[in-house]
């Protein structure tokens, strides 16, 4: 599992460094023979589509955590604090991946379905506390 953090990390330092090549400012700032080469090498190469996928593939690995969160039933297994900041992070990111793609609306309706979904399968997980009579 540290190679791919490591790799994420790897990749994440190069999608920095490729950010500000994909800024549109930028772009238009090159002539239009190196912006048909671009678009050429990146429509041609399926680059776009790769990267497309690998994106699809981190959205689902967040996923299927959720999921391995929410099924977790012993109490002393689970650190419900960190699970609930990590759950609060996948959210944001899930969040973030989605609305890249989607129009705000569309955004809107998929954070309330996430938020939803964890507050359900977390309820549904954590040992329920009963009160005695007389015990505050």
């Amino acid at each position: 599992m540290e190679d791919i953090s490591n790799r994420i990390t790897k990749l994440t330092q190069e999608l920095r460094a490729l950010h500000a090549q994909l800024d549109w400012r930028t772009f238009q700032s090159y002539g239009p023979e190196t912006q048909d080469r671009v678009l050429s090498d990146l429509l041609n190469t399926g680059i776009g589509h790769d990267l497309k996928q690998a994106i699809d593939l981190f959205s689902q690995f967040l996923w299927c955590y959720i999921e391995s969160a929410a099924a977790r039933t012993s109490a002393d297994e689970v650190d419900y604090a960190q699970q609930s900041i990590r759950l609060a992070q996948i959210t944001e990111l899930l969040r973030l991946l989605h609305h890249s793609a989607c129009p705000l609306v569309d955004s809107l309706a998929f954070v309330e379905h996430t938020a939803v979904t964890v507050h359900r399968r977390s309820e549904a997980r954590q040992p329920r506390r009963v009160l005695k009579k007389g015990i505050a």
